[in-house]
């Protein structure tokens, strides 16, 4: 996901450290900004699940799974970034009806689709998912009767939606970029007025 802070930001971020340069060391400060960027990348990685919630008929399970903190920032390195998965969810993940031979579900909301020939079932693993027979051929599923080696009809789970794709749309970047820009600057601001405290307590 292509997230930055402007210069403006930036700026506005090594002003508030210079504040506090008289009274926190180097390392408290890097150590305090690297705190407050991972706990706003953390709440903006909520804001990327809330934005994709109002657009997509998911599960929480699968929901959760969308984006992670990577890497997360430190001292020696202030800068960190949201990591979205590639690897397409499970149809299940959208919740998924039966209906005869076929299922139907909504995967992004106010549109169902039918994938026909269909079925769900749990695996010996226990993992639920939706199958059918056949399987993907450039992205795309193709039914058909093959057997695999050991001379059984090849099922295959039927996958869907990208996180990155659901991640990254313009309203859900839009809405990201502009809380991290607002949040990380009182969240720095906080962090290091909290050390000062601590140490003006001792």
């Amino acid at each position: 996901m292509n997230i930055t802070f402007t210069e403006e930001k930036r700026g506005e971020i090594q002003r508030i450290q210079r504040q506090f340069k008289n009274q926190l060391s180097a390392s408290q400060i890097e150590q305090g900004t690297a705190q407050a960027i991972n706990g706003v990348i953390k709440r903006s990685i909520s804001k990327i699940n809330k934005g994709v919630k109002k657009e997509y008929n998911i599960t929480a399970k699968y929901l959760s799974r969308i984006a992670v903190v990577s890497p997360k920032a430190n001292q020696n390195a202030l800068s960190a970034g949201i990591k979205l998965r590639y690897i397409p969810i499970p149809i299940i993940g959208f919740k998924p009806k039966q209906a005869k031979s076929s299922i139907s579900v909504t995967i992004k909301k106010g549109k169902t689709i039918v994938v026909r020939e269909a079925f769900i079932a749990t695996m010996l693993s226990g993992h639920t998912g939706v199958y059918a027979r056949g399987k993907y051929e450039r992205r795309e599923f193709v039914h058909g009767k093959e057997k695999t080696s050991k001379g059984k009809m090849r099922i295959t789970e039927i996958q869907t939606a990208s996180p990155f794709t659901m991640g990254t749309s313009k309203t859900v970047a839009s809405e990201v970029q502009s809380f991290m820009g607002s949040e990380v600057i009182k969240r720095v601001e906080g962090i290091l007025q909290s050390k000062v405290n601590k140490i003006t307590k001792k």
